[in-house]
């Protein structure tokens, strides 16, 4: 990528794209706005790795905001697509000048979406996890529209019936997770079947793979549920241990079979972990599950539609993304 030209006041600022090079800069940075440093391996393996992108914000020599997205394929109307999760957008306490057209958050905002994000762009469409106020910001200022929300599912402890020995766990260990790619991936081509109104972040096998084992920092644990008599694979689930939760990061089958694989998940995670079992999942799907007892609470969290550039509209998205915990770059 060229250096992006100069626009600023008086050309007090200097845009570019991060990479390798200048990486070091956006990792001190992260640690300066969120409080808890990014390691080189966690930038390669979000940027690089993905196929995405990052625009930083000089003053000087000093980088001073910063706006990236790592890079995804994602299922739309039939057709996969490239996508981008925004993230690490952030900028220094010692520029912070609102959000006001020229800022440097705006200036890494707009270049950012400018060069990669829309039609005959490298990316036709975005989406994030942003807070509801950093929604609203970028609402005002013209880059995004609101197409969805995210709420957050607590299961209660749920008692095992007969019907339940039906239905068995089988952990996959990282080293055996070569030998059920095929049903993986027989399991992502039944999900897409079965919510063709959805708009789906590609979760086979490769995905799967770079997503949860091939993540610098955190480990989780992929379970496959199974018909007990037929052997038969229902659902695959990735699930994260955390102190306070065991956090539902993916669940990846016909949607028709979700109510039973939760269930059985709930029942399962109770006999191994003290810790409540919670899912993320966009409203307008998490509202169509039915399991007794389950909570249902908001977060304060929004999903985006790029509207800064031409693309697909709001109302050609609006309440479709199907985006869990496992579409994030942060848990």
């Amino acid at each position: 990528m060229d250096p992006v030209t100069p626009v600023s006041h008086h050309n007090r600022f200097r845009l570019d794209e991060i990479r390798a090079g200048n990486a070091g800069e956006m990792c001190r940075l992260f640690g300066q706005v969120f409080g808890k440093p990014m390691s080189p391996a966690f930038w390669h393996w979000k940027y690089p790795h993905s196929g995405g992108h990052g625009i930083g914000v000089w003053d000087g020599d000093e980088l001073v905001a910063h706006y990236g997205g790592a890079g995804v394929e994602v299922v739309l109307d039939g057709q996969l697509v490239h996508a981008v999760q925004i993230c690490d957008v952030m900028v220094s306490p010692k520029v912070r000048q609102g959000v006001r057209k020229q800022s440097p958050i705006f200036l890494a905002t707009s270049t950012f979406i400018d060069r990669f994000v829309g039609y005959g762009e490298e990316f036709l469409l975005g989406y994030g996890f942003p807070s509801n106020r950093a929604l609203q910001i970028a609402v005002h200022l013209g880059f995004y529209a609101e197409v969805g929300k995210m709420s957050e599912l607590r299961f209660p402890k749920v008692a095992a019936r007969i019907s339940d020995w039906l239905y068995r766990w089988q952990p996959v260990e990282p080293d055996q997770f070569t030998s059920h790619v095929g049903t993986v991936d027989l399991l992502w081509q039944q999900m897409q079947r079965s919510m063709p109104e959805a708009v789906l972040v590609k979760k086979d096998a490769a995905r799967m793979s770079y997503r949860f084992l091939q993540h610098p920092e955190h480990r989780y644990h992929i379970w496959l549920l199974q018909q007990r008599f037929t052997g038969k694979t229902v659902a695959a689930v990735v699930l994260k241990e955390e102190n306070d939760r065991i956090l539902v990061m993916d669940i990846v089958g016909a949607r028709s079979s979700f109510n039973q694989v939760l269930r059985q998940l709930a029942i399962a995670a109770r006999r191994r972990w003290p810790q409540p079992l919670v899912f993320w999942l966009s409203t307008a799907y998490a509202e169509q599950l039915q399991i007794a007892g389950m909570e249902t609470t908001m977060l304060p969290i929004s999903t985006p539609a790029n509207i800064w550039t031409k693309g697909p509209s709001p109302e050609q998205l609006m309440n479709r993304w199907w985006l869990t915990a496992g579409d994030t770059d942060f848990l």
